[in-house]
Parts: structure tokens; C-alpha cells; sequence
């Protein structure tokens, strides 16, 4: 067995082994286009000049105050509308109470900006259509989110029994603000929810807050808003489709090039991002600073309404049609039925029906474990809950042995099924209750694995030491390595280094039926294989390759009817 590009992680259980991608499902689509960005707000120094001279939290769109939020905010006696000096003050670590987060000495975090962004085709309902109810949704669906990353993600710095740690404190300063243009004056209903850097500890001594996890869980935090955005557009009639990354998705009724008429400011920055060389997040990050335009002040909120308004007549488009038949669908009750489209709601009151819908739709196995045998009594939210959260074990199961909460969360979440955040943690939670999930221990007791992969690994963990031993060298340790460097060097023009021609020794010296080597990428995994395998088929032995996902260079068929499949969607390759 050989393990690429992987680190060891600690074991759940004392006989579980595990290996975890560096390169895994976390970092895949950073830098898709998201509907919540990220971004630390200046130095202490810079942030005073920059709001100063700006203002632009507490300035632009002049009608929207802001509002104080979260328990920090609340016990630094910080409540409803933000007062820009005392707003100011705070990012700059000067607390109400008199005390102070940050020296002289050093440079101080201001804070940290979540921006959570409408897609535009809500944005055109809200704020062109005149439906408010929209706005309510998302912000009521933004504040449940900052709730949650209260309790969740707040850290600080603290020295707990000798040694500095990161500890959670569950509280958090938040100025919440709600606009309603992008710089181009376009309609963008977005919130900026600027967190302050300070936290209290539980010592009651305010420090600076550790921001790590806001950043880590963005996507996290965007899909978990938008699937409480969904139930609640939804239940009040509106269509919900063009599903995207991180749980985004549009309005149906609202066509592309509306969208992309009151879109300006992206096609700004595309344009200059296709004159560049990168195409990355930092290039979209300066293709963006590029363009960026001051946000100038609003002088008459009603005459820029009334000019969206006659670009969409202009465009052919009448939101308030879209708006009349979510009034409509609402008002038969349809609205409730949530999230489950037209085809599927003739069947919602039915649990069982809907529960074999989604088990197809998502591929789980009839009689899998994590789906209850008896579905009734449960509302439409929880079914689907159910079925995203046994679909999100079994999808990480396929690639890792063991997984975070946040990435039941977060896979679950992508399916894209109408239900909620609370919903998927009270089943993660029923199955942590039940034994189909288990906790890990020690220094993995963040992590989660199932039942099937501990039966797993026990069972390959047993086969390991039944077949120690068991099984005659393939080629004698004392003349592997000098056969295995001789065929490198002559078929290949290689030296092997002293690691490559020890785990070559390794594979074709061993008495062991099973032998493992790990090397990270790059180490030339590869490259040693080659000559092992060529070793090998002198000695009479077949090679057979299998990797999940496929690997460069390797030519992959099809395993023929008998030789059986016991890796869902398993590759084999010929071995170079």
C-alpha cells in the first residue's frame, strides 16, 4: 500500500489509523466566486485614517446606522445603533470599560469584515421589485449565522496550565450594517458585519480575538445563511434555482442578462482580471482593488430607484411579476412545501415518498444505517436533513477515515437540499446518540468517524498481523537493494536516494504478505515503483495498480468481471 501526499493523523480509537489529504475538499473552489468575502480590517492606525477619510461603514447608504450585535458587544454595554466615534474607538482597541486590547508596541488588528452578499437576481426583487420581505429573510438569516459563529468559531490566546492555547469564548463584538449599492450605485443588498478584535476570556479579561476559524469556515458560514435564506424565500412563494458553489442560488423569474445589466462592477472586474497574467484569488483580489471606485453618497435614494426601475422596462423585465406569483403560490400554501420543486410537492406530505426521492436523487443504498426505517411524523426540513447528512458521512467516508463536524456541515449543506443548519446538527448529534457516528480521543477528539470504517480498519489491521511473517521475500534483503538500484540506473538513468532504495528493499525483501510505505508528494514514490514493479514481473509476480482519485501518469482500464470492485468507483492502472 502506498500512501501520497498525505499526513498521518493520530488514531480515533487505539487500532485506528488514519490519512487525511493536505490538499482535500477544503481547499478545492477558495477561490469561486462567493457570496460572503473576508477581510481583515486595517491596523488601529490605518483603520482611524481610513474611516475618517471614508466612512464607509458608517457613511455610505447614510440611512443605515448599523447595529450592535453579539454577547461581547453587549458586555462592553455597546446596544442598538452604532455611534461612529465609539465604533472607531473600539476597532482601535479602546474599550468602553476604560481597559485596552493591544500596546503601543505593537500593531493592532482593527478587526475583521464578513460581507454577506445577496445574489443579484434577490437583490433585483428586493430593491428594484420593492418586496422588503426579501431584505427581512436575509438578514434575519445573516444574524442566525453571526449567532452561530459566536458560539462556535469566537477564540482568543490564553495560557492554560503553562502553555498559550487557543480557547473558545463565545462571545463577540459585531457592528452589523446593511447596504443596499455597490460602488457603482447598482443594487447590492450585502451586510458588512465588522467584528471587533476583542473577546473575553473566561477570566473575564478582554484579548484579541483569534480569527483563524472565520477564515477557515467562510463557505461554511455562506452556505449555512443561504439554506436559512432558502426556507424562508420559499415559504413565501418564491422559486429558488441555478443552484452554485457554497449554497448560492438565484430567483427564478429573473433572467441572466438582468442580472448581468444591473452587474457592472463584476464585469469591471473580469475585464481587468483577463488583462492579467494570474487568474487566481490574488489576482482577483488586485483586479478588484484596480477598479474600485469610491462609494460615493446617495443624494436622492428615490431618483436611483426610479433609474433601476427604467432599466429593467428597458430590459423588457417586471420584477413585480415574479413578485405576484410567489403572492400567489404563497397564498395557496404552496410556500410551506419548501425547497422540494414542483415535480416532487405532490408527494411531501408522504415522508416515505419523499424519503425514496432523495435517496435516489443523492445515491444512498436502501437499508443504509443512517437512514431511519420510519420516516413519519417528521417535517419536510428534517427529511431532508436526514438524507444530507448521511450522503455527507458517506461521501467523506469514501475519501477520509475520520471528519469534522464542520465538514458533515459543510457537505451536507452542498447538497443543496431544503433544510437548515440546526436541522443537520440535531441528526449529527441523534447519530453521535445512536452509535452510528463515534467521537475521537485525545488529541482527535474533534473528529468523527463511523462504524464501518473502525470495522474496516480492524479488519485490515487484523489481516496486516495475520500475514506477518506468512509470506517467503520476494527477492532476498541481501541483494535487493544492489538489484533494484542496478535496474534503475541501467533502464531508467536513475540513482535511487537512501530513502527510494530502502522502501524498494522494504516492498521486495519483506517476509510480510502486507507491506505500506508513505512519502509525501514528491518524494519520488513513483519513481522507486517503477523498477519494484519491473522486479517483479522477472519474478513471475502480476502487478496490479488501484488509486482513488486517478494519478498522473498512469494508464487506467476498466477491472474485468472478475476481478471485484471493492472501492466505490474504483480505477485500476497498469503499473508504469
Amino acid at each position: 500500500m502506498v500512501c501520497g501526499s498525505t499526513s498521518l493523523r493520530r488514531s480515533l480509537v487505539p487500532i485506528l489509523v488514519t490519512w487525511r489529504c493536505e490538499h482535500g475538499a477544503d481547499c478545492l473552489g477558495m477561490a469561486e466566486r462567493s457570496m460572503l468575502s473576508v477581510a481583515n480590517v486595517r491596523t488601529a492606525g490605518g483603520a482611524a485614517n481610513y474611516f475618517a477619510a471614508d466612512n464607509y461603514y458608517t457613511r455610505a447608504d447614510a440611512d443605515r446606522s448599523g447595529e450592535w450585535l453579539g454577547n461581547g458587544a453587549a458586555a462592553l454595554g455597546l446596544k442598538g445603533a452604532v455611534d461612529a466615534r465609539q465604533f472607531e474607538a473600539v476597532l482601535k482597541g479602546l474599550l468602553p470599560d476604560g481597559s485596552r486590547v493591544g500596546s503601543d508596541n505593537r500593531a493592532h488588528r482593527a478587526g475583521t469584515d464578513l460581507t454577506f452578499s445577496m445574489p443579484k437576481s434577490w437583490s433585483v426583487l428586493a430593491l428594484v421589485g420593492g418586496d422588503k420581505r426579501i431584505l427581512d429573510a436575509y438578514a434575519a438569516a445573516v444574524r442566525e449565522t453571526l449567532r452561530w459563529a459566536e458560539k462556535n468559531l469566537a477564540e482568543t490566546r490564553m495560557e492554560v496550565r503553562g502553555r498559550e492555547r487557543a480557547v473558545q469564548t463565545g462571545n463577540l463584538a459585531i457592528a452589523l450594517f446593511q447596504h443596499d449599492t455597490n460602488r457603482n450605485q447598482e443594487p447590492n443588498a450585502h451586510f458588512h458585519a465588522v467584528i471587533a478584535n476583542v473577546t473575553r476570556g473566561a477570566d473575564g479579561k478582554w484579548r484579541a480575538l483569534r480569527n483563524d476559524k472565520l477564515w477557515q469556515h467562510n463557505t461554511l458560514l455562506n452556505a449555512m445563511t443561504m439554506a436559512r435564506f432558502r426556507l424562508s424565500v420559499e415559504k413565501l412563494g418564491y422559486e429558488v434555482g441555478e443552484f452554485g458553489k457554497h449554497g448560492n442560488f438565484e430567483a427564478v423569474g429573473v433572467p441572466k442578462d438582468v442580472r448581468d445589466a444591473f452587474s457592472s462592477r463584476r464585469a469591471e472586474i473580469l475585464d481587468r482580471l483577463a488583462t492579467m497574467e494570474g487568474r487566481g484569488l490574488a489576482a482577483r483580489n488586485a483586479a478588484n482593488l484596480m477598479t474600485r471606485a469610491d462609494k460615493g453618497r446617495i443624494e436622492d435614494r428615490d431618483a436611483l430607484r426610479q433609474q433601476w426601475r427604467d432599466t429593467s422596462t428597458r430590459l423588457g423585465f417586471d420584477p413585480a411579476m415574479v413578485i405576484a406569483r410567489s403572492n400567489a403560490r404563497s397564498a395557496q400554501d404552496l410556500g410551506n412545501l419548501t425547497g422540494v420543486g414542483s415535480t416532487m410537492r405532490a408527494i411531501v406530505r408522504n415522508a416515505q415518498a419523499l424519503a425514496t426521492s432523495l435517496a435516489e436523487r443523492l445515491g444512498l443504498r436502501e437499508g443504509d444505517p443512517l437512514i431511519p426505517a420510519r420516516l413519519t411524523n417528521r417535517s419536510v426540513e428534517q427529511v431532508a436533513a436526514i438524507h444530507a447528512v448521511a450522503s455527507a458521512v458517506r461521501h467523506l467516508g469514501e475519501r477520509e477515515a475520520a471528519f469534522t463536524r464542520a465538514e458533515i456541515y459543510r457537505a451536507a449543506l452542498g447538497f443543496a437540499l431544503p433544510t437548515s443548519l440546526a436541522d443537520i446538527e440535531q441528526r449529527v448529534d441523534q447519530l453521535l446518540r445512536q452509535g452510528h457516528l463515534e467521537k475521537g480521543r485525545g488529541a482527535d477528539r474533534e473528529l468523527l468517524t463511523t462504524r464501518d470504517a473502525i470495522s474496516l480498519e480492524q479488519r485490515i489491521i487484523a489481516g496486516v498481523e495475520d500475514g506477518r511473517g506468512t509470506a517467503p521475500a520476494i527477492v532476498s534483503p541481501d541483494i535487493a537493494g544492489s538489484r533494484l538500484q542496478a535496474l534503475s540506473q541501467i533502464k531508467y538513468g536513475l540513482t535511487l536516494n537512501a530513502g527510494q532504495e530502502g522502501a524498494g528493499r522494504l516492498l521486495l525483501g519483506s517476509n510480510n504478505r502486507i507491506v505500506a510505505i508513505q512519502g509525501v508528494a514528491g518524494a519520488g514514490k513513483s519513481t522507486v515503483l517503477k523498477p519494484v514493479a519491473d522486479i517483479l514481473r522477472e519474478e513471475g509476480r502480476s502487478v496490479l495498480g488501484l488509486s482513488k482519485p486517478p494519478q498522473p501518469g498512469c494508464r487506467f482500464r476498466q477491472p474485468s468481471a472478475r476481478q471485484p470492485r471493492f472501492m466505490p468507483q474504483a480505477e485500476t492502472c497498469a503499473a508504469p
